[in-house]
């Protein structure tokens, strides 16, 4: 539709001659362009577009519209300019583009969706043959039988993550680095999980009354372990055997760095019953001993 502007030069008299100084303009009528928007997270942002300029940035859904009407008949092309970002979305137009009516367009959609995405990384160390069991959230699961590249079903952007070991190889202990956070409009790929092989502790009594337990009994390549001794009443330490041999007369055997089964033994004897190479009741006695067979300072008997 056309809309006809007041008419210039238009009333007078005529004076012997003709008059061609009339003038009449007519303008297309303009008309309000713009729609609903759905799907945005609160607190997140959309800017849009017409024809490439008329910025307008939505922060809700709801009903919007350009600030700049559109002329009858003219072309309009509606586009997102900036997509969300916190959290990542992605929007999309249907209906935005077309020849404007005599009337108002109301009819642009924008429909804003939450972006997802993978948490993943890598397995390493797995046993020839074993299996592990791993999951995100508690629930996830992934079973996987090889080192190589783990991921899982994609999350939304900024869901938090945390993957664990739901279960463990037999005779390994696997740990996960990296593996927990909030997504933030990437992939996760860092996440590692890493498996060594267990190792068990023990030591038994050879000789004597007392009792002797290794803590922990099983434990990961490389970590530690120590066993205690606890001689009955009237008995004491004599001596370790094993792998606990550099003890001594100790109460305790620190085990470092197992790479290996450990097999120990402990002797007890009568209080007041030296062993052979070291004192007597009533005389000082070396302390611990580390597993390189260095005493600790030397204390008298309580």
């Amino acid at each position: 539709m056309v809309k006809l502007l007041p008419v210039s030069n238009g009333n007078g008299t005529i004076v012997g001659a003709d008059v061609t100084n009339v003038s009449v303009t007519c303008i297309n009528n303009t008309y309000s362009l713009g729609g609903l928007v759905s799907g945005l997270v609160a607190g997140d942002t959309v800017a849009l577009q017409n024809n490439g300029g008329d910025d307008l940035t939505l922060s809700a859904n709801g009903a919007f519209s350009f600030a700049t009407p559109v002329a009858f008949g003219d072309a309009y092309a509606v586009t997102v300019l900036t997509q969300p970002s916190a959290p990542s979305e992605t929007c999309t137009v249907s209906n935005g583009s077309g020849i404007m009516p005599a009337g108002d367009v109301t009819t642009v959609s924008v429909t804003c969706t939450v972006n997802t995405f993978t948490v993943g990384g890598a397995l390493t160390g797995l046993a020839g043959g074993a299996s592990v069991e791993l999951q995100l959230n508690g629930a996830d699961s992934r079973t996987l039988t090889a080192d190589g590249n783990l991921a899982f079903a994609p999350l939304a952007d900024g869901a938090a993550y945390d993957v664990s070991v739901a279960t463990p190889p037999a005779g390994q202990t696997c740990t996960v680095s990296n593996g927990s956070g909030t997504l933030s409009g990437a992939n996760v790929t860092n996440v590692a999980v890493r498996c060594v092989d267990n190792y068990t502790v023990t030591a038994t009594v050879a000789s004597g009354l007392g009792t002797v337990s290794c803590t922990p009994a099983r434990v990961a390549a490389g970590d530690s372990s120590t066993c205690t001794a606890l001689p009955s009443a009237g008995f004491q330490v004599q001596s370790w055997g094993g792998a606990c041999a550099f003890a001594g007369r100790n109460p305790q055997c620190a085990l470092t760095n197992i790479q290996e089964n450990k097999v120990s033994t402990v002797r007890f004897a009568a209080a007041g019953h030296p062993a052979a190479g070291h004192p007597a009741a009533g005389h000082a006695h070396p302390g611990p001993a580390d597993q390189s067979g260095a005493e600790r300072p030397a204390h008298p008997p309580g």
